[in-house]
């Protein structure tokens, strides 16, 4: 089961009979909606994992049956070559649910978080299959984070406002700054793309999760701030917008989100559902001033944020870029990673501070940094420190390298080989 929260050999069923329960909350709240939300039943296997031991606890067993049973829980590893992550992945012949451990101690959170991952483990049966999320780097730089954070500052006024006049009032205006922010068709594609996958996964796990209107309040605000401190926003912003706006749309239209298909624009379908009278503003500064959305605190972080960004950028490049690395083009690559930390690189890719890789040549374990490719074919990490033939290591990353493959070095180049 792997060690957790002071687990000793005598204390097992009792954690069994905790993640039991848990299992049980869920089920007890999506057997209340009854397959409504989204005309399909959300409920199905799920991996509670510890991503230390890779060890799991499961609702139900594989087909084969070969988890170990505790009480009404199965246990078992998850396997090298798989990854792990906030995810579905199709495994040992059934489509799961994985989620990380340890879970929110808040059962609210802890609801919301698996809902939204059961989403994603049918999501192709309604209708969002083969999404493709594009680059938010937009989200990165100076102005773009502003605006986003004036949205929000707006859709929290919008939560927390007690008459309707003034909840029009503020929530036109997180339209106006999101719309002033969407202006290039390409930055409203690539928001959508994240907001269609990740942002209708988490209104799902939120409406479903059992908080009160009161409690839903405080989650949005509380989730909001916490929001703020993210050192990057580019694949965590879906997280906030698409959840408060569809918790606002909901009052008058219950089930909106059946409305949705994988074609939608949900900025153009929000402005429609709303009704409301955009601000007749010629800029974002005068709206933000004539409101108390904390113009002036927002500019003057963002301002300090965006100096060190371009230094990250600098050394980044001399990393990537200027100095000798290895390069490892994908063949039938999995990948996970932490996104709440990544760094576009101009127009060559991303760097992750951290990542997991597999693929035909091995497994590729980043502790701090690599570049990977913004078409996603190929991921760069810095020079090779130590070459022999099952590993190879650098500066915080190594290489599992596959039986048949190697990496050698050419002057001052490095080539992945298959033998």
């Amino acid at each position: 089961m792997g060690k957790e929260e002071n687990e000793t050999p005598t204390n097992t069923q009792n954690i069994a009979s905790k993640y039991e329960a848990i299992f049980n909350e869920v089920k007890s709240l999506l057997d209340a909606d009854d397959g409504k939300f989204w005309n399909h039943q959300l409920y199905g296997p799920i991996l509670l994992i510890d991503p230390g031991t890779r060890a799991f606890i499961a609702n139900q067993n594989n087909n084969q049956g070969s988890f170990q049973e505790i009480g009404n829980v199965f246990v078992d590893t998850l396997p090298n070559e798989l990854n792990i992550a906030n995810t579905a992945i199709d495994w040992d012949g059934k489509r799961w649910t994985m989620v990380m451990r340890p879970l929110p101690e808040d059962s609210y959170d802890r609801n919301n978080l698996i809902i939204h991952e059961l989403f994603h483990r049918v999501q192709p049966k309604i209708g969002f299959d083969s999404l493709f999320e594009k680059s938010n780097k937009h989200l990165d730089t100076y102005e773009g984070r502003i605006l986003l954070r004036l949205e929000l500052e707006a859709l929290k006024k919008t939560i927390v406002s007690e008459d309707d006049e003034s909840q029009k009032t503020h929530l036109a205006n997180a339209l106006f700054f999101r719309n002033f922010r969407q202006s290039d068709e390409a930055i409203k594609s690539s928001e959508n793309s994240l907001e269609i996958n990740e942002g209708l996964a988490e209104y799902t796990g939120f409406m479903l999760s059992g908080r009160s209107a009161e409690s839903s309040k405080e989650h949005f605000v509380q989730n909001i701030n916490n929001f703020f401190k993210n050192e990057t926003y580019i694949r965590s912003f879906a997280y906030q917008t698409t959840p408060v706006y569809g918790y606002l749309l909901s009052k008058s239209r219950s089930y909106w989100q059946k409305e949705i298909n994988r074609e939608t624009i949900l900025t153009d379908y929000f402005l429609n559902a709303f009704s409301i009278q955009l601000p007749n503003a010629q800029s974002y500064e005068a709206v933000a001033k004539s409101n108390d959305y904390n113009y002036q605190n927002i500019i003057e972080e963002e301002q300090e944020r965006e100096n060190q960004r371009i230094a990250k950028i600098e050394g980044y490049k001399k990393t990537f870029i200027e100095s000798p690395t290895l390069k490892l083009a994908f063949r039938n690559m999995n990948v996970s990673f932490d996104p709440r930390n990544i760094t576009p690189l101009e127009d060559l890719g991303t760097v992750y501070p951290t990542l997991r890789i597999t693929d035909d040549w091995g497994i590729l374990t980043v502790e701090k940094g690599a570049l990977l490719s913004a078409d996603w074919s190929n991921v760069v990490v810095s020079q090779p420190t130590k070459i022999t033939d099952d590993l190879v290591e650098g500066e915080g990353w190594k290489l599992e390298l596959a039986d048949g493959w190697s990496v050698s070095q050419t002057g001052g180049s490095y080539d992945l080989k298959q033998q």
